[in-house]
């Protein structure tokens, strides 16, 4: 099929778009800047411009695409609408990005025993209703003439990156130890990005996927994230004293944030397409992976068992 992709040059479109293309599918990246543009094609794929604010540019970039997916922005509600309304009746296909996000609570450390399956009626905390919102007119488009589905990962990580977890290295960093907010049992979902990647041809593939897929390999409290950040740092570990020391350390948002549950029930996506995660587990990537590799100390010990200064 020929996909177009929104979103190719980032951290999840990016791998979503070699995944694909791996698959046999004929990929293209839509990029809103040269920079971008320039990052597709060093991928080897086609690039076409295209701006999520400019709907003739959309329209353009997907008129010969079998299916699009969305993986640039899960809160930009004017370019899902757009998509929405030029794919309708046309058998075609529409993917969206989405995110375990809108399950947050405000926990502030506290473990929360619910775990959230896809259509459990729960209703999201103000900041996340505007992306809920957008998921379900993405659900009631819908129908014969066109096939929906929504992607919710959980927490990503891999390569050095996410979401979330730079925003922790950093802090720890700057302010030399791992916070967390006390007692750190609030649990996030994760799921490798690697894998996440894998959901899309599945879904692709599969016309009889539809309707929103939570996407979690597994979980992780807040307190064992800090202590393996902390580990791949070799800094102390410690709660925040209170609200306020959290807010100095990650700011306000962050600190709610990261103290809150985010906790899923994905057997959908495994049960009905039949996703099998293989990546490495969050706690060891954090301290032995591609984080201690990008945000560690610059020695390293070589086999001699002396200190030697990382290239």
């Amino acid at each position: 099929m020929k996909i177009l992709v929104t979103g190719a040059a980032g951290y999840i479109g990016a791998v979503v778009s070699r995944t694909l293309a791996a698959h046999g599918h004929q990929v293209v990246g839509l990029a809103h800047s040269a920079r971008s543009e320039r990052a597709i094609l060093a991928m080897g794929l086609p690039a076409r411009r295209g701006n999520l604010d400019d709907r003739d540019s959309l329209e353009a970039a997907c008129s010969d695409a079998d299916v699009v997916v969305d993986t640039a922005s899960a809160d930009h509600a004017g370019s899902a609408e757009h998509f929405l309304r030029v794919l309708a009746g046309t058998g075609r296909t529409y993917v969206r990005t989405s995110g375990t996000g809108i399950y947050i609570d405000l926990a502030a450390g506290a473990l929360n025993p619910v775990v959230h399956h896809e259509d459990d009626g729960w209703t999201p905390l103000p900041p996340l209703r505007r992306r809920f919102s957008i998921d379900q007119k993405v659900l009631e488009a819908d129908g014969e003439g066109l096939r929906t589905v929504i992607i919710r990962p959980s927490m990503i990580y891999g390569q050095g990156a996410s979401e979330q977890l730079p925003v922790l290295f950093r802090a720890a960093l700057k302010h030399g130890f791992a916070g967390y907010s006390a007692p750190g049992l609030n649990r996030y979902a994760n799921v490798y990005l690697d894998d996440l990647a894998e959901v899309y041809p599945l879904v692709v593939e599969n016309p009889q996927a539809r309707g929103v897929y939570n996407v979690a390999a597994s979980e992780c409290d807040s307190k064992t994230i800090s202590e393996a950040i902390g580990a791949a740092l070799g800094l102390p570990v410690r709660p925040f004293e209170d609200a306020e020391e959290g807010e100095s350390v990650l700011g306000h948002v962050w600190n709610a944030a990261m103290g809150c549950n985010s906790r899923v029930d994905a057997r959908r996506v495994r049960e009905e397409l039949g996703w099998r995660p293989r990546g490495p587990e969050l706690v060891p990537e954090i301290v032995e992976g591609s984080y201690r590799r990008l945000w560690g100390p610059k020695s390293i010990t070589v086999d001699t068992g002396q200190e030697a200064e990382a290239a």
